[in-house]
């Protein structure tokens, strides 16, 4: 699968709620595809709060590992990839089996 950020937000990679969209075609495709590719096409994002709901929630349910495996983020400026990886590093870091399996319980996943 390929999520293209401009495609699917255009402008809206600002807030919480722009980034919850992404998050939410990532748990719905989680496990029908090995490897989500997201293109970010070199739009700039700068924004936290974007990144952080839509990827770095994701750090709640799976370990770096998976993540690194799972996900591909192309095209995105270096300035982006700094705070991606910061944000993960920081979500990795808070997270605790209980909220992995908290997390997989809510979205229905088998096997946490």
């Amino acid at each position: 699968m390929k999520i293209d950020i401009m495609l699917i937000c255009g402008k809206k990679t600002v807030t919480r709620d722009d980034g919850r969209v992404i998050n939410q075609m990532l748990l719905e495709n989680w496990d029908r595809d090995d490897q989500i590719q997201i293109d970010f096409g070199h739009l700039m994002i700068a924004s936290v709060s974007f990144i952080d709901e839509a990827f770095g929630r994701l750090a709640q349910c799976y370990t770096g590992a998976e993540l690194k495996r799972k996900l591909v983020f192309e095209n995105m400026v270096q300035y982006d990839r700094k705070l991606l990886n910061d944000v993960i590093t920081s979500r990795l870091r808070q997270q605790t089996i209980q909220s992995r399996e908290a997390c997989r319980v809510a979205s229905g996943a088998k096997g946490a």
